[in-house]
């Protein structure tokens, strides 16, 4: 049996995921209180891959301080700087010197789980594409299939559509790495992939499509994570290693960490993923498929659905939230309401239509009394005073003043 290494992709920002990658690259963004890409690592480590190589760029230190050198995830990681971002194909061929025979390469910014890695280990082929069966909204590579092969990969479409969709996920053989070092410039001016797959295809080579049966997702936009999130909190077994005052219920598979309390009065329905040292209640009520990162609180009388709340978050009293991703350090204070429902929002220029509460990046401050309607956008460190009504997108370090 080879003894299979791995590689990860992780230098990108994810830049239609701002403004929560305003200060962390999308590897780094929680989903079920772990970054995207300890699920990653954890699946490849699950399936005997110990020797993982990182490429990384874009705020690297935060990936490189989290992982460290991988020994607490029983596996040896190796970084790789790829100090221009121009492109996948550019990056994996940074690992070349690392890499001598068959290999694994993985999107760091991807939910994947160790089913969807053995079957990627375990398919017969030299060259393979991890498949998806998806209805979509144009975001993502649609493979075309011909008697068992790719004949052709119709890159980002623009348009919904049902098919069988590339995971960004790959088994390779060193030969790659002489395509990669023809790959094709592509329309954005970078060195992808999938055009480097393409031109492969089109020199003779058999690409073979392998359609997962394990979980996979990805977060195109911010307001992905909520449904990332949702399946990540299944993939975990919780454990109530935290306090739970007389009083308090909870219902369902909920993980609450060392040093957490649950006050009396409030209510939990799983899935719910608490971390370490926070402080619920008392009456508070948190509602399936929400997370609750490190040192979080929630005050009194308050109530969070379907949601992400990242580390440091504070969250007053009589707050709702609804369908929303809080990032680190926020503060809330009291009263403020977040509506949800649909919405149409502003990414890069174009307009997208979505579903979803508030998106609030870090270091946000909210007074008290704020309403929030559907599709609300705040960038770092922006300041909402007390009584406001917002809505839209509101940039970065900017100031709402009643």
């Amino acid at each position: 049996m080879i003894d299979l290494k791995g590689v990860i992709l992780a230098a990108g920002e994810g830049r239609r995921c701002r403004p929560l990658t305003q200060t962390r690259s999308k590897v780094m963004l929680p989903v079920g209180n772990r970054p995207f890409m300890e699920y990653v690592i954890r699946a490849l480590a699950a399936n005997g891959i110990e020797d993982i190589y990182v490429v990384v760029g874009y705020q690297k230190e935060r990936v490189m301080d989290y992982f460290e050198d991988g020994i607490d995830f029983d596996v040896a990681i190796t970084y790789i700087e790829q100090n221009e971002l121009l492109g996948t194909a550019h990056a994996l061929l940074k690992a070349e010197q690392y890499v001598d025979e068959e290999f694994l390469v993985v999107n760091g910014d991807n939910l994947i789980d160790k089913r969807a890695v053995n079957e990627l280990v375990s398919a017969k082929g030299d060259n393979v594409i991890l498949a998806a069966l998806r209805r979509h909204t144009g975001d993502y590579g649609v493979l075309i299939v011909d008697n068992g092969l790719v004949t052709e990969i119709i890159e980002k479409p623009g348009r919904p559509c049902s098919g069988i969709l590339n995971t960004g996920s790959y088994k390779f053989t060193p030969d790659v790495f002489d395509a990669l070092k023809q790959a094709p410039i592509s329309e954005r001016g970078s060195y992808e992939l999938p055009e480097t797959i393409m031109q492969m295809i089109k020199e003779g080579t058999q690409i073979v499509p392998l359609i997962t049966k394990g979980i996979w997702a990805d977060a195109i936009f911010a307001w992905d994570l909520l449904n990332a999130n949702s399946l990540a909190l299944g993939m975990d077994e919780p454990k109530i290693m935290g306090d739970v005052e007389e009083g308090a219920m909870i219902k369902g598979p909920v993980h609450l960490g060392e040093g957490s309390i649950v006050r009396s009065g409030s209510y939990l329905v799983g899935p719910v993923s608490i971390g370490e040292d926070c402080d619920i209640g008392p009456n508070a009520v948190i509602l399936p498929s929400t997370s609750v990162g490190d040192s979080a609180r929630i005050g009194p009388h308050s109530e969070v659905r379907n949601s992400i709340l990242m580390n440091d978050a504070r969250i007053g009293s009589g707050c709702i939230i609804s369908d929303s991703v809080i990032g680190a350090s926020c503060t809330l204070r009291d009263q403020v309401v977040v509506e949800t429902g649909s919405c149409v929002v502003e990414i890069e220029g174009v307009f997208q239509r979505a579903e979803f509460g508030a998106i609030l990046a870090d270091d946000v401050s909210v007074g008290a009394r704020v309403l929030a309607s559907p599709g609300t956008v705040v960038g770092t460190k922006a300041s909402i005073s007390s009584g406001a009504a917002i809505r839209g997108t509101i940039n970065r370090d900017s100031r709402v003043i009643c």
